[in-house]
């Protein structure tokens, strides 16, 4: 598996499968996953992937990934930003979502402004035109019968677009990542995993969107440059952690909310102390969260 492969790989792990809005979904999203991360060549498996009827965006969007990641070695996990853009492709070609509409203003600034051909789609660009709606929503059972299939309705796979010099957006550039680290951050982000603890507690409707923003949280510290390392690798194991309950759907179980409470005041702690008095406050709960995956075994 080359470097490219490896980051699409991570990126599809990470997608937050618990809000599509059905199990089959979810199942799909597991079996594209594991299709793609099996795959000998991803590039063919993606050009694959984009001869499925309502998939070609979702294919367009890991293409054009694929060839950043190429073109720059500095690269080594997936960005928030990716991720949303990659799952609200996914959320379209199911039919989760519908497809937004474009309005008259997008399509006239679209005409004067045209994306360079085969990226329209692809490129993070609010103004980029709609995809009409397919005649037939794509489903989990279209996806698995015609990937991998040529038929003749189906135009040749999509060459990916030469390099080209895509600015990287602006919700996850490391300056403003950076910005958003300090004290009031730091509270705010144990106030939140207190929230989690507590609707984890109690059974709440909102504990996986709480959990869906803590996950957001620790991808901020993890890839701000300025953040105390030991924060830093207390939301580095976090969010292995969470990403492992998700995976799983291990939510509810009662060694999640023991880790959680275990590891939520060492953090309420560290967050309210001076920057001189926090050495080895965050110790215990990186120990747990370390080893997490023995209390599973």
């Amino acid at each position: 598996m080359n470097r490219s492969h490896k980051y699409i790989s991570i990126l599809l792990e990470r997608l937050p499968k618990w809000e599509l809005r059905s199990y089959e979904h979810q199942t799909t999203l597991d079996q594209i996953r594991d299709r793609i991360t099996s795959a000998a060549d991803i590039n063919a498996e993606l050009n694959s992937l984009y001869r499925v009827k309502g998939f070609d965006e979702f294919a367009l969007s890991l293409m054009w990934i694929v060839d950043k990641v190429e073109k720059d070695s500095t690269l080594d996990e997936s960005t928030l930003a990716e991720e949303n853009l990659v799952f609200d492709k996914l959320r379209y070609a199911l039919g989760d979502v519908p497809i937004p509409q474009q309005d008259q203003t997008a399509e006239s600034e679209s005409s004067e402004n045209p994306s360079p051909p085969g990226f329209e789609s692809a490129l993070p660009d609010s103004s980029m035109p709609a995809i009409p709606m397919q005649d037939t929503m794509a489903t989990p059972d279209v996806l698995l019968d015609s990937w991998g299939k040529e038929p003749q309705d189906i135009q040749q796979p999509a060459v990916v677009p030469q390099p080209l010099e895509v600015q990287q957006p602006p919700a996850v550039s490391q300056a403003n990542t950076d910005a958003t680290i300090g004290s009031e951050q730091e509270r705010s982000f144990a106030a939140l995993l207190e929230r989690m603890l507590e609707s984890i507690q109690s059974g709440s409707d909102e504990r996986n969107a709480l959990l869906s923003d803590v996950r957001n949280e620790c991808n901020v510290v993890v890839n701000a440059i300025s953040a105390p390392e030991e924060y830093k690798q207390f939301c580095k194991f976090l969010l292995e952690f969470l990403n492992y309950v998700t995976d799983n759907q291990f939510l509810d179980d009662i060694r999640v909310m023991n880790i959680v409470s275990n590891i939520q005041d060492p953090l309420s702690q560290w967050t309210h102390s001076e920057s001189a008095g926090r050495a080895n406050l965050l110790d215990s709960a990186i120990e747990i969260l370390r080893d997490f995956k023995t209390m599973f075994e």
